[in-house]
């Protein structure tokens, strides 16, 4: 390993998680502890949701005992967090922002309180209370993809010339966000001299053990969809591939990005090796959910005019903001592969965790 892109995973972090209860932010969290650093997790309501993630990752095995909750919400004055927890967290040096208000059909106000304003809300005052040393964003893979950036007319280069309103229309609020938010933590990152890290995942699936997701992930709407009978058709040609990563994946890739310095004011991808078609997906959970699999395609182009009509959209269950993440470019793997080679992260088995996130969905959706 080159030690001048490396620090030793045994330096401990003391971390702040924000979204801590959320699909992304709990494994995070776990994997946190599992490596034995010191997590704060920033939750909204502490009364409610300290028993319930506290229970989640007592059933996965892990100590407790570095683990502290702080009361604060993203979208407040200093979080408003009080002062005497901030002084609790003054040691904290790495900041993961994970926090993301995820629905299709979001106004852009909606969006962008949390997405764009709450994150850099968060990086601020963290920053300003904090011993922060690097700041780590989730994002989405959208956002490695050139070509789509400059169709949606996203300038990159200066993306204060971009017209955001435009890009909100064309796009959906939440996509528009997500991109908006991407630019200007880089930006507010720079300004307050902050290292930060910004990781792209992919649509993120559940593990190979319990498979457990959200049911309002994309994934878990689409088995869900399956399971119903209601995807008469593939959403997409042949060539049309979600792009896929397991959250426990994506998880360690968070935690050693956090201080491998190559990745210091850098953007990753996170993805699995293996692309599945789409229909190679849809057959593997239809097979799983043992039900049939559609075989007719739909292009895409077709799909979008049907669902500008809202009441066809509604009965098909489906938003034209979905039909952007089924992609027919292969996405760059480059920078991941090298950093897997540094810090000898294997991807675990993609078709399994699909396979258990099935039956995850198979037991507690309705028949």
């Amino acid at each position: 390993m080159a030690h001048n892109t490396l620090k030793t995973q045994q330096d401990q972090q003391v971390a702040l998680v924000a979204g801590a209860t959320g699909f992304i932010g709990r494994y995070l969290i776990l994997e946190l502890l599992k490596q034995g650093h010191r997590v704060f997790a920033l939750v909204r309501n502490q009364a409610k949701q300290q028993p319930v993630l506290t229970n989640w990752l007592s059933q996965k095995g892990v100590s407790l005992n570095q683990l502290s909750f702080i009361q604060g919400d993203v979208t407040q004055v200093k979080l408003a967090i009080s002062e005497q927890d901030w002084q609790k967290l003054s040691a904290v040096d790495t900041l993961y922002n994970s926090s993301a208000l995820f629905a299709w059909n979001l106004s852009m106000q909606q969006a962008r309180a949390v997405n764009v304003e709450g994150a850099l809300n968060l990086l601020t005052c963290v920053q300003q209370h904090c011993a922060l040393k690097r700041a780590v964003h989730v994002s989405g893979y959208m956002l490695t993809i050139t070509g789509h950036l400059q169709q949606a007319g996203i300038c990159i280069e200066q993306p204060d010339r971009t017209e955001w309103q435009a890009v909100y229309q064309h796009l959906g609020a939440y996509e528009a966000s997500k991109i908006e938010a991407h630019f200007a933590w880089i930006q507010r990152a720079q300004q307050l001299s902050v290292d930060w890290t910004i990781i792209h995942p992919a649509t993120v699936v559940g593990d190979d053990v319990s498979g457990e997701i959200p049911t309002n992930q994309p994934i878990a709407q689409m088995i869900d969809v399956l399971k119903r009978g209601k995807m008469s058709a593939i959403p997409a040609t042949a060539q049309h591939y979600l792009p896929l990563v397991r959250v426990d994946d994506l998880s360690r890739i968070m935690v050693s990005a956090s201080v491998d310095m190559a990745l210091s004011n850098q953007a990753m991808l996170a993805v699995s090796e293996n692309n599945l078609a789409l229909h190679q997906l849809t057959r593997m959970i239809a097979d799983q959910l043992q039900v049939s699999a559609p075989t007719r395609h739909v292009p895409v182009g077709l799909l979008r005019l049907i669902l500008k009509w809202q009441w066809l959209a509604k009965k098909l269950e489906m938003s034209p903001e979905m039909l952007n993440f089924l992609r027919t470019e292969q996405l760059d793997r480059e920078r991941l592969t090298q950093f897997q080679q540094r810090w000898q992260i294997s991807m675990g088995n993609l078709e399994a965790a699909i396979r258990k996130t099935t039956d995850w969905m198979n037991q507690i959706t309705p028949s």
